[in-house]
């Protein structure tokens, strides 16, 4: 059973070292390692070329920046294992990750879900998802539960997918836009049978601080609107509804944009502007409505919920308040 390993990278000659010695170095030998060359203008392609003569597994894509999306939709085009798992190249993997996939990917799953830890360079602070070991018998069913107990995680690197489903599904990441891993994903799930959730640590990303806050506050971030609506027609198309469909889309933009614009930028012109934008938009306004009628929904959230709708300043203080004491959103 082979496993293709697909690295996009783009000027990372800090880190690519590390994440490479990690891959090639793994236990279980029977893998391909297609690296995407996307563009970079450092040293990074020097540094492939270098551990490509010394490992014949290493297949080498050269392009023009086209960003993360197409690098990965490159790799996928010529993949030719079983399985395939998307790593970021400033991120690392735990040596005998391979080895513990094998012994579940035997079983016939779609997909296998396993824990990862963060990590910052500057303060080496480690922090650690606590996923538990468990077998669902579909995507839908591991998805819901997921975001009923809200530790649904949207990166795909976190995930070992079935290629030959992704053909099926014809799937692919959509290009220039940011949060595509949310919008692959989910389409991934909502399709897919047997998943199972390993609670070991395989997968060690990178957290990179940065001291600049205005470089945090994107317009790009906009483009979160375009993977609900995505997800949202998805769903209208096959008569599709669910609350923890409605709760998974609130909180996963609440906790990626506007609950971290608030914390870290409450003062910035830019930040609100992208966080009115996001809240006026049409579909996202249903999404937040529906949080008011949704039965046994935690006070925070129906409180946020009404404020955003009615009382943006209000809404603002009570999000900047209440983090400041305790984080309101898993």
């Amino acid at each position: 059973m082979k496993i293709s390993i697909i690295i996009p990278v783009y000027n990372v000659e800090n880190y690519l070292a590390e994440c490479l010695n990690s891959v090639v170095n793994q236990t279980y030998r029977d893998i391909e390692i297609i690296i995407v060359n996307d563009g970079s203008t450092d040293n990074s392609f020097s540094i492939i070329q270098q551990y490509q003569l010394h490992d014949e597994r290493i297949k080498i894509i050269n392009q023009e920046n086209q960003g993360l999306s197409a690098a990965r939709n490159a790799g996928m085009k010529v993949a030719s294992g079983d399985y395939l798992w998307f790593i970021d190249s400033d991120d690392y993997v735990a040596i005998n990750a391979c080895e513990e996939f094998v012994k579940h990917l035997c079983t016939g799953c779609d997909l296998i879900v396993f824990n990862r830890c963060l990590f910052d360079d500057q303060e080496k602070e480690i922090v650690t998802f606590n996923d538990v070991n468990k077998i669902y018998n579909s995507g839908r069913a591991y998805l819901l539960n997921a975001v009923k107990y809200r530790d649904f995680a949207a990166p795909v690197c976190f995930k070992i997918f079935r290629r030959n489903l992704i053909q099926t599904l014809q799937l692919r990441f959509t290009k220039d836009i940011v949060y595509e891993d949310l919008l692959f994903s989910f389409e991934y799930l909502y399709n897919s049978n047997k998943v199972i959730v390993l609670d070991d640590n395989l997968y060690f990303y990178r957290h990179h601080r940065n001291g600049n806050i205005t470089s945090t506050i994107k317009d790009k971030d906009r483009d979160v609107l375009y993977t609900v609506g995505a997800i949202d027609r998805y769903l209208l198309q096959r008569g599709d509804r669910n609350d923890l469909y409605d709760i998974m889309l609130f909180t996963w933009v609440y906790n990626s944009i506007i609950i971290k614009y608030i914390c870290i930028a409450p003062f910035s012109c830019k930040a609100h502007r992208i966080i009115r934008d996001i809240l006026e938009d049409s579909v996202f306004h249903k999404y937040v409505s529906n949080i008011l009628t949704i039965n046994n929904m935690p006070f925070r959230y129906k409180c946020s919920a009404w404020l955003s709708l009615n009382c943006y300043p209000l809404f603002v203080l009570f999000i900047y308040s209440y983090f400041k004491l305790t984080r309101i959103f898993k």
